[in-house]
């Protein structure tokens, strides 16, 4: 490490000397170009050439055979979670498994198939990642988690909306993996997180808020399902209850509001009082909701 003191070089300017070391192994000499880079609000670097702000370009190839489904589902989403921008199947039997791999592919935003022969299927991911906002990600999943539990609501006085909120619930999927596909990249990218304007040390906790907001939406849709049925009235009010302590929990991460972040934690004593009255498989459901809401509102109260 080297330590240098700032030169004041004129009204509105400084200057600070480079070592020698690193002058005379770059074969640098007076009136050559350096380029300087903000890093963060306390670090710049300091190049020989111009910061290169493209991001590099991933494949890679996935063999299929003697795979079951769920082993190749989990693969192409470890390829897309890595930000693969080509992901080529290939497999003898690849046809057998087309039906099932296409509806793999469709899981994920913007990753679709650009070629497919007998032995092979080439996907090919169409999505702007520098374009993308992490912020409006998760925007869109909040949305439509709040219209899941109106409609949920709704399953109790009779109405037969729970395919529509199964399709919702498929939506959440979809972009939670993007959300994560972003903040992976982020995480092995500083380039990437810079243009998406993800700072390194809110990552952990924002990918904390998706996987509690994707596991909101599956146990609400788990609930919706119950209410064919349940037309439990009590179920019902304690999703009219759960809906206003995600209400708050979402206000209170919006507005970064620890007090009112804390008030939604204490309230888990009256849930757990009523869920006294129902049976004990939509308890754990309930409870597991109440767990899920009370992790985001960790998650406020614990941001520096």
């Amino acid at each position: 490490m080297h330590i240098r003191r700032l030169v004041k070089a004129g009204q509105t300017s400084h200057t600070v000397s480079l070592p020698k070391e690193w002058i005379t192994k770059n074969n640098l000499k007076k009136g050559d170009t350096v380029y300087i880079t903000n890093k963060t609000d306390q670090k710049l670097e300091i190049s020989t050439e111009p910061s290169q702000k493209t991001i590099k370009k991933k494949e890679i190839t996935i063999n299929i055979d003697n795979k079951e489904i769920d082993t190749i589902q989990r693969n192409i989403t470890s390829a897309y979670l890595n930000n693969n921008n080509t992901i080529t199947l290939i497999g003898e039997n690849i046809t057998q498994q087309t039906k099932a791999i296409r509806k793999i592919l469709h899981d994920f935003v913007a990753l679709e198939i650009s070629e497919q022969t007998s032995k092979r299927i080439i996907a090919k991911d169409l999505l702007n990642l520098q374009e993308i906002s992490l912020d409006k990600t998760i925007n869109r999943i909040d949305l439509i988690i709040r219209t899941m539990i109106d409609d949920t609501i709704k399953t109790f006085e009779g109405k037969k909306l729970q395919e529509s909120i199964r399709f919702r619930d498929y939506d959440v999927n979809k972009l939670y993996f993007l959300g994560a596909r972003l903040l992976k990249g982020a995480l092995t990218d500083v380039n990437l997180a810079e243009q998406l304007k993800i700072e390194k040390n809110s990552i952990l906790s924002q990918w904390d808020l998706l996987i509690n907001l994707e596991n909101l939406a599956d146990y609400i849709k788990n609930i919706s399902e119950i209410s064919k049925t349940k037309k439990d009235k009590q179920l019902k009010t304690i999703t009219e209850i759960i809906k206003q302590n995600y209400l708050d929990v979402m206000k209170a991460n919006h507005n970064n509001n620890s007090e009112l972040a804390n008030s939604v934690i204490k309230r888990r004593k009256e849930i757990n009082i009523l869920c006294k009255k129902i049976d004990e498989e939509t308890s754990s459901i309930i409870k597991a909701i109440t767990t899920n809401i009370n992790n985001i509102a960790k998650i406020i109260i614990d941001k520096e």
